[in-house]
């Protein structure tokens, strides 16, 4: 078989993976804080060997779309939103910190500050802020101070990135910043009573599945044909010795 069937592979193989991008984003676009993934595609020149040059599809990158989603107003005190880069501190089961554009907050059992995951808010100091059950009233200013019955309580950690499109996603909206170091907030703030909604556009990413859905079938029957012209090739040959 000639080096037709590995360039369509890597464009069929590339289409699924995209696919799969492409099903996550759909599947998160009610997700308070979510940013969509993308991918980024090469095609790359490779000599045969016979001096002919066959070109590959590769997936070189993928990153997340950091354009903002839109804004929602709920009046809920827990509920947090970033206007600028800045991210939300919340911390893993084993400790560690993680970063989220998803304010949407509540309290455990155990007085802690939770987001939809379960996992804690964290104050500027990376601890997880713990509220006392008489807790009336929360006020949350636009540099993240926490008022707790009109009296100063806490401070909540909001960090920026120098590169945010290369945070690694681990949970719904929720990013490891691997060997990135935060960095405090340059031009973020805070918003009490309101959420980032996902940017997902449900639409355009609907559409952009049935065009690379398209391509991964035309691809499919491309190498079946491929395949079936080996066969024939095979059995012609056959006969014929």
């Amino acid at each position: 078989m000639d080096n037709s069937i590995y360039i369509v592979l890597s464009r069929q193989s590339a289409a699924f993976r995209k696919m799969n991008t492409l099903a996550h984003n759909i599947a998160n676009a009610n997700t308070v804080g979510f940013q969509a993934q993308r991918m980024m595609f090469n095609d790359y020149l490779v000599d045969d060997g016979n001096h002919h040059k066959m070109a590959f599809t590769q997936d070189i990158a993928t990153y997340h779309d950091t354009r903002p989603g839109s804004l929602r107003v709920t009046e809920n005190p827990l509920d947090l939103a970033i206007s600028g880069d800045g991210y939300f501190m919340v911390q893993t089961a084993n400790g560690r910190p993680m970063y989220t554009r998803g304010g949407s907050f509540q309290i455990d059992g155990s007085g802690t500050i939770v987001n939809t995951e379960g996992m804690p808010l964290l104050d500027d100091g990376g601890q997880p802020i713990q509220i006392d059950e008489e807790t009336r009233t929360i006020d949350v200013g636009e540099d993240g101070t926490m008022l707790v019955n009109g009296e100063q309580f806490s401070t909540i950690g909001m960090v920026e990135f120098q590169n945010r499109q290369t945070l690694v996603p681990i949970a719904n909206g929720v990013y490891d910043a691997g060997d990135q170091l935060p960095q405090a907030p340059e031009n973020s703030r805070m918003m009490q009573g309101t959420l980032e909604e996902s940017n997902v556009q449900t639409v355009v990413e609907i559409v952009e599945m049935l065009q690379t859905t398209r391509t991964a079938e035309s691809t499919s029957k491309f190498i079946e044909a491929l395949y079936d012209l080996e066969r024939k090739t095979s059995n012609t040959y056959a006969t014929e010795s």
